[in-house]
């Protein structure tokens, strides 16, 4: 235990020591002072003061500060001014594809539309109701697309898609066009071939068709060039296509009694025999389904009915072949 106590004693003994010498060191310190004198070369007085070492630490200090803080400064001021750069240029790139966005959705409304009047004439020819009626519609609200998604070449998916959409759309353009026009050529043809019913009301039938059969009124075999429509007295008779009236008149001999003959397009005649009256003229030109006179029993006849007859030429075509085209019938085996 002595021995203990006799090695702790030097050891105390130095760092007191130590102690000792460091605080005379910061007294004279202290109590240093330089002296700053300003000489001028002129014969002005010489200006000279003296500073404590220790303002002279603490000026030092604060002009240390000073430029480390104005370092530090410059470099944030740098740091933000390039953050603030990269912002800016993604904003001038967000909007850039806001604005290619608002591009295609305008290119994709005219597509739309154009489009749309394609459909809507094909769906009017087809006799459809538009359901297609509304269009592309939408606040103009860009809030949802705030999240563009780029693809593998740089462009935005929203963009990607809207120009797919407006081309699929602008695609299906030309062949609707000639559907419609299809249908337009094919609704003209079908107005210049007679393959309209020729008694308006719904109240006739079939009672004698084209080709061979046994007279009505003689009971011989003879060819019947046309087909016997009956129905009730004074059901309205209308054209059975566009055309003009070559013949308006009664001709008792043939047995027609008041008969009609209309020449069409492409060589076509038909003719409209055994009417109660007769409403056109020759020369008068008429449309499809307009009335030209009234079912009757004139000329040789067994009881009111249409004789209609269609010539090519010299020949006598099966009118059925044509109305079937846009009618349906059955034969009525009643008297006529």
């Amino acid at each position: 235990m002595r021995s203990d106590s006799k090695n702790r004693k030097p050891v105390f003994s130095n760092i007191k020591a130590f102690f000792r010498k460091s605080s005379a060191f910061v007294k004279s310190l202290v109590k240093q002072k330089f002296t700053v004198m300003f000489i001028p070369h002129s014969e002005k007085k010489v200006v000279n003061f003296q500073v404590s070492t220790i303002l002279l630490a603490f000026v030092a200090a604060i002009l240390l500060g000073m430029v480390g803080g104005f370092f530090y400064m410059t470099t944030v001021y740098a740091g933000s001014e390039q953050v603030i750069s990269e912002q800016e240029d993604d904003l001038v790139v967000t909007q850039g594809n806001l604005d290619t966005v608002l591009d295609e959705v305008n290119d994709l409304v005219k597509v739309y539309e154009i489009f749309e009047n394609a459909m809507s004439g094909t769906l009017n020819e087809l006799g459809v109701s538009n359901v297609m009626e509304g269009g592309i519609s939408g606040s103009g609200d860009l809030s949802s697309i705030s999240d563009l998604q780029e693809i593998n070449n740089g462009e935005v998916r929203e963009i990607y898609d809207l120009r797919r959409l407006r081309e699929s759309i602008s695609d299906a353009v030309g062949p609707l066009e000639n559907i419609s026009f299809g249908l337009e050529v094919r609704k003209e043809v079908l107005a210049n071939l007679p393959t309209l019913w020729p008694v308006a009301g719904g109240r006739s039938a079939v009672t004698m068709e084209f080709g061979p059969n046994i007279h009505p009124i003689n009971g011989n075999w003879y060819l019947h060039k046309g087909i016997d429509i009956a129905g009730p007295m004074g059901l309205p008779i209308q054209a059975a296509a566009n055309g003009r009236v070559v013949e308006s008149g009664v001709n008792n001999i043939s047995g027609y009694g008041n008969y009609v003959v209309i020449e069409h397009k492409y060589g076509f005649k038909t003719r409209y025999s055994h009417m109660g009256s007769r409403l056109v003229e020759e020369g008068d030109i008429v449309s499809q389904g307009d009335r030209i006179g009234t079912l009757g029993s004139t000329g040789k006849s067994s009881g009111p009915h249409l004789d209609f007859q269609i010539m090519l030429g010299t020949e006598v075509l099966d009118p059925a072949s044509f109305l079937k085209i846009q009618n349906t019938f059955e034969r009525w085996e009643g008297n006529r």
